[in-house]
């Protein structure tokens, strides 16, 4: 175990460094709003990825309905900030007040169009279809949301998130301060795990996972993108101890995936979230 916490503190640095430089290079480029992955509170929608409009004053809330299907687009899970595709994206909004218009605007070229919004028992749905990739802003109810559009992939398959060359992964969006250790990774570097929490030769499928924001009880929960499939775990706090860069507490666990395929890992602690998307293979 100190082998591994000694390995957690060396890499962390290495990570968050470049963590930060790519920090910069996205909010150039198109400075998006926050996808959250922690509950809401909603009747039914409260499970799905969401955005909070700005400002926050407005109680604007849009939640991602299509946006789990998208996150096998590495564009997208790789991304702090919401990252739409520019045709078919669905979201329904929670609007207190203002008018049921919604109004897109291109920011860094021209383009613009306004969209009704249907009113449903979940809230007033949006289907969008932007006429250009680029940086647009949502505006409704008196508040805004900005998203990076980009086409469509051609193909769909399973992008999952990028592993850095050290061995600490850091959950989406950067700021729920949550990380992971994983052991093995694709030929192209992004995140494998095995199923049933044994890999090749009998090891045990282990992730080291570590925090900057809280303590207690890490709660994970898995959904399968490619399928239908979904499975919770929760890890215990081993201790604390001050990492560099702020991470301060460690949860081991050996996540145990039921089936093969495309997951989203969505990790809560306190009141933060973040979530990774991994490739599962049978050993």
């Amino acid at each position: 175990m100190r082998a591994i916490l000694a390995l957690l503190a060396i890499t962390v640095a290495a990570a968050a460094t470049a963590a930060a430089t790519n920090a910069r290079v996205e909010s150039s480029s198109c400075a998006a709003t926050v996808v959250r992955y922690q509950p809401a509170k909603h009747p039914t929608l409260g499970d799905l990825p969401w955005v909070l409009a700005q400002p926050q004053t407005k109680a604007v809330i849009g939640f991602l309905v299509s946006y789990p299907r998208t996150l096998r687009d590495e564009r997208v899970n790789g991304s702090d900030g919401l990252v739409l595709w520019q045709a078919g994206e669905r979201i329904v909004w929670t609007v207190p007040n203002g008018r049921l218009t919604l109004v897109a605007r291109r920011l860094d070229g021209p383009g613009s169009f306004r969209v009704p919004l249907s009113k449903t028992s979940a809230g007033f749905v949006s289907t969008l279809r932007f006429p250009s990739a680029g940086c647009w802003r949502l505006s409704l109810g008196g508040a805004t949301v900005v998203a990076r559009v980009v086409e469509r992939p051609a193909r769909l398959g399973c992008d999952a998130t990028q592993a850095p060359t050290t061995e600490l992964t850091l959950a989406r969006p950067r700021s729920a301060g949550i990380a992971g250790g994983f052991s093995w990774r694709t030929d192209d570097g992004r995140l494998l795990i095995y199923t049933h929490g044994i890999g090749p030769g009998d090891l045990n499928a282990k992730v080291l996972w570590a925090s900057k924001r809280g303590h207690g009880s890490l709660s994970l929960t898995g959904i399968r993108l490619d399928g239908k499939g979904r499975f919770r775990q929760d890890f215990n706090e081993a201790g604390t101890s001050q990492y560099s860069d702020g991470y301060h507490a460690v949860f081991p666990s050996i996540v145990d995936i039921p089936a093969p395929g495309c997951w989203l890992l969505r990790l809560r602690l306190e009141r933060y979230a973040g979530a990774l998307v991994v490739v599962a293979r049978n050993r």
